[in-house]
């Protein structure tokens, strides 16, 4: 009887352990993470509940529906996110992970999720992030040069319209005056008005059957894998080194916010290392967020917040 009794005590206490780890997130190397939960934004300020990177909300960005409980709604004119300080998110030379959900139905216009452009990289439009519905212009030319300039699509950052597809771009500083840019465009139906999670992982380290060291950087699409970038050269040195502040939700275009995005973005998280495919998959899956939320940050577990009415402007 008592045998019993004890293995049932075991059993469901396995359980509830097993249920509590599947339903978290990772925190190995988490620098950063923003809920856009009602209780974590004020006055036009969303709280890092991780870290000290608070973020700046500009605009008339809204709370609404979240893919957990909450999340920021931006209308695509004038809204997005200043991610000022993000632990060395800009600069960082190492290997580095960007995580979110995102929502959308906008195909009219080339949007932004999060993406920088400065010099040297502006002379150019080269820049580095994620856009929306918009694919690099390339145009070629032989012979002596054209009388009149020819302009293709829209071209005040180097991009053309493009429905449903996702542009990763990687511009990297190589000197005072000089910039290397590398762009690859994926076509997909992420404008459906459902949400979707994208983790854009940079700098991932492996080795090759040679015995060679590569460098990768690795999309994941709802859990998805793919390989957008790769490079046997793992020289830190070559890696991004921007300085001006991530927007979310829009280019920062040498310090003018455009390309707006329309939609919702919830559950923002950076990361100082590289996530593998395992523990985006733990992500992706998690409906909790945090186990236990730090106790100088939010005092209260969400299931026993019953709070349900948070739409409204900040």
């Amino acid at each position: 009887m008592y045998l019993q009794k004890f293995l049932f005590i075991l059993t469901v206490q396995c359980i509830l352990c097993c249920i509590s780890y599947a339903s978290t997130i990772v925190t190995d190397g988490l620098v950063s993470y923003w809920t856009f939960d009602l209780q974590n934004i004020d006055d036009g300020i969303a709280e890092d509940i991780w870290g000290e990177n608070d973020a700046t909300i500009k605009g008339n960005a809204t709370i609404s529906d979240g893919h957990l409980r909450q999340g920021l709604a931006l209308d695509g004119d004038g809204d997005y996110v200043v991610l000022s300080n993000v632990g060395n998110f800009q600069t960082q030379t190492g290997p580095w992970t960007v995580e979110f959900w995102f929502k959308t139905s906008n195909k009219s216009k080339i949007s932004t999720l999060f993406k920088v452009i400065e010099p040297p990289c502006a002379k150019r439009g080269n820049g580095w992030g994620i856009n929306i519905h918009g694919s690099r212009i390339v145009n070629f030319h032989f012979g002596p040069p054209p009388q009149e300039p020819v302009v293709v699509g829209k071209v005040n950052d180097g991009l053309k319209h493009d429905e449903d597809s996702i542009m990763f771009q990687k511009a990297s500083k190589l000197g005072k005056n000089s910039c290397g840019s590398g762009s690859i465009t994926i076509n997909m139906p992420i404008s459906d008005g459902k949400w979707h999670h994208l983790v854009y992982v940079s700098g991932a380290l492996y080795v090759g059957t040679t015995g060679q060291e590569w460098s990768e950087d690795i999309l994941y699409i709802d859990n998805i894998r793919m390989r957008i970038f790769g490079s046997s050269n793992v020289n830190p040195a070559n890696n991004i080194q921007y300085t001006l502040p991530v927007y979310l939700g829009a280019t920062n275009n040498n310090g003018t916010a455009d390309r707006f995005f329309t939609g919702i973005i919830d559950e923002v998280r950076v990361y100082n290392r590289a996530l593998i495919h395992r523990e985006v998959t733990r992500n992706y899956l998690s409906r909790f967020g945090l186990s236990v939320e730090p106790t100088e940050k939010l005092p209260m577990i969400w299931g026993q917040h019953k709070q349900t009415t948070y739409k409204g402007r900040f």
